[in-house]
């Protein structure tokens, strides 16, 4: 009877398991300090197929509505002294933020994935307080969102990612740019784009 009992827990066990599908999202946002450039890099990974997003912001947003304007004048009034009134004009501005795409497809083998999901697991998410309070006058601040299908959300922001500093993130923005850039006849992101990426 314990046999039986043992051999179901370890056959519910493998069960489970075997359900995990590795499906995820890693989410790039990278933002220039000394320029009005940001791109996004956006991999989304699921058992049919793998898809990147490539992101370029426009040089002109969009227009506010009336009436987020006339909240953006109210919240600027205590903008210096309120931490959560900079927040409310942050997620104000990110809503008008225009962006150019552009988008491919990776097989179930190619090399970046070998990149990125190393890149999700949470152990390799490791962070350097000083990137979180640092102020940067002419880097770039870069944060990057990891989503699995099951199980918590992990956020990272690195400054200026090198490969001495973040070796595997700086790994897989250099390896998907190169990607997008091999197979685009006119790619949205240049180097220049990309603070150099």
């Amino acid at each position: 009877m314990k046999t039986l009992l043992l051999f179901f827990l370890i056959l519910l066990t493998l069960n489970s398991y075997s359900q995990t599908t590795g499906n995820y999202q890693i989410e790039i946002t990278s933002k220039a300090s000394a320029s009005f450039s940001e791109f996004k890099i956006h991999l989304l990974k699921n058992t049919e197929s793998t898809k990147l997003i490539y992101f370029k912001r426009k040089q002109k947003d969009l227009s506010p509505t009336k009436q987020d304007s006339l909240e953006i004048q109210e919240l600027a009034k205590t903008f210096r002294e309120d931490s959560i009134v900079q927040k409310q004009l942050t997620r104000i501005f990110e809503k008008y933020k225009a962006f150019e795409r552009d988008s491919l497809e990776i097989p179930s083998d190619h090399p970046l994935l070998r990149i990125s999901d190393s890149l999700s697991k949470a152990e390799t998410l490791q962070e350097n307080d000083n990137d979180r309070s640092r102020i940067v006058l002419d880097g770039t601040r870069l944060r990057m969102k990891v989503r699995h299908e099951k199980g918590p959300e992990y956020v990272l922001s690195a400054v200026s990612p090198r490969k001495d500093t973040h070796p595997l993130l700086y790994q897989f923005i250099t390896s998907a740019l190169a990607l997008y850039r091999s197979n685009s006849e006119k790619p949205i992101l240049s180097k220049s784009d990309t603070q150099g990426y």
